[in-house]
């Protein structure tokens, strides 16, 4: 398996209890692509995107990441970011604490007011996140992303509790995710939204991925 990709899979199976979500997947995703995963809910879309980001093993079969076998956790965190449909922010800590944590935890420099008043919350900088709407709190992720996005950048559900505005901003910072060289996978049930910033889709469904024309 060739290090130009970001993801590679062959044969890969992956099983939760009793439900099988990938039944001997064969994958290549180039370095640079973007990618939408489609499938109805339950398919394993987010599951597939844990499981590129080292926080599941494969059951059977073989996975790489940038090179590096999917197993091994600690190589692959240093190239991956996994923005979560929820979730990805301590609720006690403030807008900016999250941020300058999250910072400190990957040991990165970054304007964290910067990017706050990218995704229009600099008035909530202070707030405590456990008093963000559903909203504010897609749009902390966002702005997490901005100053995290890895070479393959993983993204769920990124337009869910957004407004028009709220969706066309998250449009404009993930079409620079790729902008930049990197690799974006993003789970979504928005295909028209998520075919304007990548080039290829797949569907998963019954643990099968297809090409989605």
């Amino acid at each position: 398996m060739a290090e130009h990709y970001a993801v590679q899979l062959r044969r890969a199976w992956l099983r939760l209890g009793r439900e099988i979500i990938l039944r001997g997947v064969d994958l290549d995703i180039a370095a640079g692509e973007g990618v939408t995963l489609l499938g109805e809910n339950g398919a394993g879309k987010t599951t597939l995107l844990r499981l590129l980001s080292s926080s599941l093993r494969l059951t059977r079969g073989e996975g790489r990441i940038h090179g590096f076998d999917v197993q091994d956790g600690r190589s692959v965190r240093e190239y991956v970011h996994l923005m979560p449909v929820e979730g990805g922010a301590y609720p006690d800590l403030t807008a900016a604490e999250n941020l300058n944590f999250a910072l400190q935890m990957h040991r990165l420099k970054g304007d964290t007011g910067a990017a706050l008043r990218r995704v229009g919350l600099e008035g909530a900088a202070e707030r405590r996140v456990r008093f963000l709407s559903a909203g504010m709190r897609k749009r902390l992720n966002l702005a997490r992303l901005s100053l995290l996005a890895r070479p393959l950048t993983l993204v769920d559900e990124p337009f869910a509790n957004l407004d028009a505005a709220g969706r066309q901003l998250a449009l404009q910072m993930l079409s620079e995710v790729t902008g930049q060289g990197r690799t974006l996978i993003l789970a979504a049930h928005e295909p028209e939204l998520a075919a304007q910033v990548t080039n290829r889709a797949l569907h998963l469904r019954a643990g099968t991925l297809t090409e989605q024309r």
